[in-house]
């Protein structure tokens, strides 16, 4: 929907401007869809606000009512945005439950945020287990993206224990956000590179 891209695009510039632009389009949209779709938007921008409480709120009433396992994703996101980590590891359990195993590219968001989270806990032995589930999924190199954040995260899972391992996985991490022109992620990825040294 171009209403949503267009808040997306503003959010990378201002979230709070994002947030206005959300406001003023729920004012005058007719579908259920198109609310939720401008409303799943918003929620990305009340995360960057880090007004937490709000972003929960609108996840939450979306997957109560639809059963969706991509809202609960976001609920343990918006948990894990807020430092709540062990409420993200729990939903994100949750939500693992509810994916389809012929879901490969949502179990593969799925394991990355448990992965992540247990390593931001410093668990690092199921840190290895989750990373182990989502290694073995064999993804494709189809999506750019995702093979940069699957990189990115063995290298976070790595820099403490084996700095070669981490560099060589970092270095294609970099390699696949660079193909995708994400000059972000490759920017953060550097810096990760930056940091091993």
């Amino acid at each position: 929907m171009k209403m949503t891209e267009e808040i997306y695009e503003m959010l990378v510039a201002s979230p709070e401007e994002a947030n206005k632009m959300a406001l003023l389009l729920l004012q005058s949209v007719h579908s259920q869809e198109e609310k939720d779709s401008i409303n799943w938007a918003r929620a990305f921008a009340l995360v960057e606000m880090k007004e937490f409480p709000e972003a929960l709120e609108i996840w939450q009433e979306i997957f109560d009512r639809t059963h969706d396992h991509k809202a609960l994703h976001q609920i343990g996101y918006v948990h894990r945005s807020a430092g709540n980590l062990p409420m993200a590891v729990n939903v994100f359990n949750q939500e693992y439950a509810l994916i389809a195993q012929t879901d490969k590219q949502s179990l593969a968001v799925n394991l990355y945020e448990q992965t992540y989270s247990h390593i931001l806990l410093g668990y690092q032995r199921r840190a290895h287990e989750m990373f182990s589930l989502y290694e073995n999924l064999k993804m494709g190199e189809f999506d750019l993206i995702e093979r940069g954040c699957f990189f990115r995260l063995k290298g976070d899972l790595f820099k403490s224990t084996d700095k070669t391992i981490a560099k060589t996985a970092y270095e294609e991490s970099l390699k696949f956000f660079t193909q995708a022109e994400d000059e972000v992620a490759a920017t953060e990825v550097k810096q990760r590179i930056s940091d091993l040294n």
